[in-house]
């Protein structure tokens, strides 16, 4: 069903009782007069019944149907968060995301979405996690946690029973939750859902799509590594491993050594004439051993000297940091990413657009943009380093994790969640 806003809306005469029951057992907590509380804006898995003369509805497809759960399984999708969401919680997601939880308020209780009554769910993906319950039977939500040791609820109180603080309760959910005076909550399927519930955080969508992305071309993750001498991804690109390249199990990552011999070939053309918009992402980590002092880190290229397309870390010719070849030089203003730590690296290129192209690295964009002009170059790109020989050396020591390259040029929002979209930690 469509999801279309409405404004207060009244429950049916089993519902209505259900609330009032509840109402009297939830003391102050449920400032507002939860009995006769409003159900705002609600869609998916709900839908208005009826518009009296009053202004307020009904919902046809939510009877509650007792203190009994069904058995259902929860999939929680966090692979985008909105901007609006990260904004509201900027430190929250300086630190990666670590584990996830069914939040929940059952009918007949007294406890509203303790921290210490959630269920943890299992992960199941970079940003997924599933949980098979029949804990569940009335309100409930999701809550995240960093390895910090943040928690940020999607929906909930905006406060629990000891008075902590809910950073970012229901940002831009009004069309799949409800509202019972100052608690705004998910509320459990009644029917035709199978026995799933599929989540996006914060959102009201069951799968956490990049609005508007470029197109994937192809894509490289170490993960689906099945050993050999090739690398192998989706789109039919499958590359070569130099003698010396490494794949680290514990890592999850190819070790690069800093010699020619262990580059990743790439027999693909990613020059102008075949995608005059073009983004690439890496997924990589300096290692602690690596001097940018001593080689210029060019972590992918099909330069063949003509200042290329390519992801540079520690060149002194294009300023010492992050810089790209856009047909000419181009230093961005940002610096060589730190050592020992997982970066999320991304060029973008436009071509002939003024200002256009750039580079980011951890979903900040670079201080400086420019305009790209590129030649063909290569007919195949080296991930790693150059694939050309050079009296300086141009490969970075560190390891690789995803090779991604996409039709089009992402804009700054996009950017930004690609960002929290592919990040590497475990």
């Amino acid at each position: 069903m469509r999801a279309t806003e409405y404004g207060a809306a009244r429950v049916d005469a089993d519902v209505e009782a259900a609330i009032a029951r509840e109402g009297r057992g939830a003391g102050a907590r449920r400032t507002g007069g939860v009995a006769l509380a409003a159900l705002v804006a609600l869609a998916g898995c709900y839908a208005l019944l009826r518009d009296d003369a009053s202004g307020l509805g009904g919902i046809w497809n939510w009877q509650f149907k007792g203190t009994t759960a069904p058995t259902m399984t929860f999939t929680l999708d966090a692979s985008w968060i909105d901007r609006k969401v990260r904004n509201a919680n900027p430190t929250f997601f300086q630190s990666p995301l670590k584990e996830a939880y069914v939040v929940k308020h059952n009918y007949g209780s007294h406890s509203f979405f303790k921290k210490e009554e959630a269920l943890p769910m299992t992960r199941v993906g970079l940003r997924k996690w599933t949980l098979t319950t029949n804990e569940v039977n009335y309100e409930y939500g999701f809550m995240l946690g960093n390895e910090n040791g943040d928690l940020l609820r999607e929906i909930g109180p905006w406060y629990t029973n000891d008075r902590e603080s809910v950073l970012s309760p229901s940002v831009g959910m009004n069309n799949c939750t409800v509202t019972f005076g100052q608690y705004r909550n998910r509320l459990v399927p009644q029917e035709n859902n199978n026995g799933q519930v599929k989540a996006c955080f914060a959102s009201c969508s069951e799968e956490c799509d990049l609005p508007n992305a470029p197109s994937t071309i192809a894509q490289l993750s170490a993960a689906d590594y099945k050993g050999g001498s090739t690398w192998t991804g989706t789109g039919g690109l499958s590359c070569n491993l130099g003698s010396k390249t490494r794949f680290d199990s514990a890592k999850g990552a190819f070790f690069i050594d800093g010699s020619q011999e262990s580059l990743i070939i790439c027999p693909y053309d990613i020059g102008p004439g075949h995608h005059k918009e073009l983004t690439i992402e890496i997924v990589f980590e300096l290692d602690k051993t690596y001097d940018p002092t001593k080689s210029y880190g060019w972590i992918f290229s099909h330069d063949n000297g003509g200042y290329d397309r390519a992801f540079i870390v520690s060149d002194p010719r294009f300023g010492g940091g992050v810089a790209s070849g856009i047909g000419d030089i181009y230093n961005s203003g940002a610096p060589t990413p730190s050592r020992g730590e997982w970066h999320h690296g991304l060029a973008v290129f436009r071509q002939g657009v003024p200002n256009g192209s750039y580079t980011a690295v951890d979903g900040v964009i670079s201080p400086r943009k420019a305009t790209a002009n590129n030649n063909e170059g290569a007919k195949s790109f080296s991930i790693g380093g150059i694939e050309q020989p050079k009296p300086v050396p141009h490969a970075m020591i560190g390891y690789i994790k995803t090779f991604n390259f996409y039709v089009g040029a992402l804009s700054e929002d996009q950017v930004e969640a690609m960002y929290v979209r592919h990040t590497p930690w475990p």
